[in-house]
């Protein structure tokens, strides 16, 4: 994949990502959709390593709603006629 393309993937999964966020949001309190903003937590909560020299603590959490997810998959779905448009 050229690094143009790749930027272009990035930005556009990016930009769904933002709108999705701000959508879902504002989708939560608005009867009729508000299932766009159910929001769930992917990933483990931290937990401590303690090794008595220093104590390491790792955790990953990332939380989606419905509406995010939705406009990756239209930014996956416009990307190859969006770089065609854009790129040639």
């Amino acid at each position: 994949m050229d690094t143009k393309k790749g930027l272009l993937m990035f930005g556009l999964i990016m930009a769904a990502v933002f709108l999705g966020s701000f959508f879902g949001e504002l989708a939560v309190n608005a009867p009729g959709i508000e299932w766009l903003g159910k929001a769930y937590t992917i990933g483990f909560s931290t937990f401590d390593l303690d090794l008595h020299l220093f104590v390491l603590t790792l955790g990953l959490q990332i939380k989606v709603n419905i509406c995010e997810i939705f406009l990756m998959l239209v930014a996956l779905l416009c990307y190859n006629k969006l770089a065609k448009l854009i790129f040639g």
